[in-house]
């Protein structure tokens, strides 16, 4: 009985990373490098901008509803209607960083805006749907979600002659996903807008993690959100072409966290010091041996992928990497801690994270530039990890008194 579920679960993990490396696999490797060769180093970094922006606010409120979903399942009532409100009032939110984005870059165009808020809305709704396959450990499903991506954006980017827009390329692969779950799933159907009688309970719920989420996620992206503002123009590109091996290993958290809380959300036992120093432990280990592998794998793939750019973001391989798996470890071992502590530690992270952020990486990029946030992103994801596994033993130790 324990090794089919040892089976099952590794299977479920091999389905979703394999559907994610499929959509990021084809985002990282086909459209990055395409728009960067087709549109010059400064349009890519306003598409690496207004991605960010799209990335954040999906991380934010998307995940912040599809891990709201996951708790509150095991706790409470909901209703279909407290989460589509709730993505209602993030459309309005939208709207304002949609249009604060284009300001900051100085661009007045409303087909902008509303390709860039379409975008947005969009991909927040494609984080939030697969909790669809979550719920169900359905991650058979999970992986036909992540693979219509992937063809979506083949799709709009074999159009882009036509369209020369990346907001389309985009939107066919979130929308082909977001149709797949409106006609096969379960969460979009029913009455719409029915509120649960613990409606005011779940939006509360959705608000906190989103909020912990924002706070912890903004940092993520805040290479492409403040490099363009703050350094010379493709310095943006070139720290993101330094990251990306280590960003796909960042990414990778989502199929694993989504994995890993199905199943911790089914299971009824207690969680121990030992067994969490075991989980801690491990961690570390697969981090110093995904560092590693990332190095390896940059020098292999940014010489293909980003010729033009390979020597200038060879010099911060190690230390933009590390940091990015740093980022991985921290979200991986956020998700075990919750399983035995309140949602608002995560809040209570959060804060701590901004205030790091805001402390040592704000003065560090504008002192030091690309080396500044290379190596303050670092300090403060290896602080991350350090903050949630303090946390975590807490947390246990505080469930032993009780």
């Amino acid at each position: 009985m324990k090794q089919t579920k040892i089976v099952r679960f590794f299977l479920d993990f091999i389905y979703g990373t394999a559907g994610l490396i499929a959509m990021n696999g084809v985002m990282q490797f086909v459209v990055t490098p395409f728009l960067n060769n087709k549109l010059g180093p400064a349009s890519c970094d306003r598409f690496l901008f207004f991605m960010a922006l799209v990335g954040f606010m999906a991380s934010a409120f998307g995940s912040g509803a599809n891990y709201a979903r996951m708790t509150i399942s095991t706790r409470r009532e909901s209703t279909n209607g407290d989460y589509n409100i709730f993505l209602v009032l993030v459309a309005g939110i939208s709207i304002i960083v949609t249009i604060v984005g284009m300001n900051l870059l100085h661009i007045r165009s409303l087909t902008t805006f509303i390709l860039v808020f379409f975008v947005m809305i969009a991909t927040v709704l494609r984080y939030y749907s697969d909790v669809e396959y979550r719920l169900t450990t359905s991650y058979g499903r999970f992986f036909i979600y992540y693979m219509l991506i992937a063809c979506g954006y083949l799709i709009g980017l074999a159009l882009f002659p036509v369209t020369k827009s990346w907001q389309i390329i985009i939107l066919f692969g979130e929308c082909l996903a977001l149709f797949f779950v409106f006609t096969k799933g379960s969460i979009y159907k029913g009455k719409l807008w029915e509120r649960s009688k613990n409606f005011k309970e779940n939006i509360k719920t959705m608000f906190s993690l989103s909020c912990a989420y924002g706070l912890s996620d903004f940092v993520s992206y805040t290479d492409r959100i403040l490099i363009p503002l703050f350094a010379a123009e493709g310095a943006s590109t070139t720290f993101y072409v330094a990251t990306l091996v280590g960003k796909i290993v960042a990414l990778l958290t989502t199929p694993l966290n989504g994995v890993i809380i199905g199943h911790l959300s089914k299971y009824q036992g207690k969680i121990t010091k030992k067994m969490f120093s075991i989980i801690t432990l491990a961690l570390i280990g697969v981090a110093m041996v995904v560092i590693g592998a990332s190095m390896v794998a940059s020098h292999i793939l940014v010489p293909f992928l980003y010729p033009d750019l390979y020597e200038e973001a060879s010099k911060l391989f190690f230390v933009a990497n590390a940091s990015q798996v740093c980022f991985f470890l921290s979200n991986t071992m956020m998700v075990i801690v919750l399983r035995f502590t309140h949602e608002k530690y995560q809040l209570y992270l959060g804060i701590i994270y901004a205030a790091l952020f805001f402390v040592i990486v704000l003065p560090a990029i504008m002192w030091f530039g690309l080396w500044g946030i290379a190596y303050g992103l670092l300090i403060i994801n290896s602080l991350k990890f350090f903050i949630i596994t303090a946390m975590g033993f807490y947390g246990i130790r505080k469930k032993e008194k009780e």
